[in-house]
C-alpha cells in the first residue's frame, strides 16, 4: 500500500549502525526538527523531512515507515537528554545544601525544554496520544534515587510512596510546562522556585512526620 506522503516505504526498516548512516539519521531528525519549529505537524510529512534533510525519500524509509517513527525517535532522544541531565545531579556526589540540589534537578528540566519548545511541545503531545511510556525509566530511576538515604534531597531515605508521589508531581509540573504557551504566565523562573520549595518542603516533612512516629 502507498504511503500517502508519497513513495512506497519498505516492509523493514534497519537501525543505523555505521557513522555514515548515522550522520543521514542525524539530518532527518534535525530536518523534522526545523519544520516542526516553523509550521508545525502540517509541515511534516516524509518527503519534506527528505527535502530538507537533503537525501532521498527512498534513504529515509530505510531508517524511518513514516513521520510518527520520526516522531517516536525525537521524543526518545529528549526523553534520553532529560533522563541524563536529571541523573547527573541526582547523583552528583558534591556537597552542597539539599534546597540547592533540588534547584538544580529542577534548571536541569526546563533548561533542556528552554530551546525549541514549541518543537518539544509537538514531541510530547505525540508521545502522549500513543501512551507512551517513555518517562517509565527516569521516573523509576528517580524514585530508587530518593529512596536512598544518600541521594534524597532531605538527606534521609523517602517512602516509596512519598518518592512516587513526588516524582510524579515533578513530572506533571515539567509537562505542563512544556505544554503551556510561551507567552503564559507565570514565568519559568516562578515556576522552578515554587517546584524546588515544593520538594524540599514534601522531604522535611516527610522526615518530621517518621521522626514523630518512631
Amino acid at each position: 500500500m502507498a504511503d500517502k506522503e508519497g513513495g512506497n516505504p519498505p516492509i523493514g526498516v534497519r537501525a543505523p549502525r555505521q557513522e555514515r548512516a548515522m550522520h543521514k539519521v542525524a539530518l532527518i531528525l534535525e530536518a523534522a526538527m526545523q519544520l516542526l519549529e516553523k509550521g508545525g505537524m502540517p509541515l511534516l510529512t516524509t518527503n519534506a523531512v527528505a527535502r530538507t534533510a537533503g537525501v532521498s525519500v527512498g534513504t529515509l524509509y530505510q531508517y524511518f515507515a513514516n513521520k510518527d517513527a520520526i516522531l517516536d525517535a525525537l521524543a526518545d532522544r529528549e526523553i534520553a537528554a532529560l533522563s541524563e541531565r536529571v541523573l547527573r545531579v541526582i547523583a552528583d556526589p558534591a556537597e552542597m545544601p539539599h534546597a540547592e540540589r533540588v534547584s538544580r534537578i529542577v534548571r536541569a528540566v526546563t533548561a533542556l525544554f528552554g530551546q525549541r519548545r514549541r518543537v518539544q511541545r509537538i514531541v510530547l503531545e505525540h508521545s502522549l496520544s500513543r501512551a507512551g511510556t517513555r518517562l517509565g525509566p527516569l521516573i523509576q530511576a528517580t524514585v530508587g534515587r530518593l529512596t536512598s538515604d544518600e541521594h534524597s534531597p532531605a538527606g534521609v531515605s523517602l517512602s516509596e510512596a512519598e518518592a512516587f508521589v513526588l516524582t510524579n508531581a515533578f513530572v506533571g509540573v515539567m509537562r505542563a510546562m512544556i505544554m503551556r504557551s510561551e507567552d503564559d504566565s507565570p514565568a519559568d523562573r516562578e515556576i522552578e522556585e515554587a517546584l524546588a520549595r515544593l520538594i524540599t518542603v514534601f522531604a522535611e516533612h516527610g522526615l518530621v512526620a517518621r521522626e514523630r512516629s518512631a
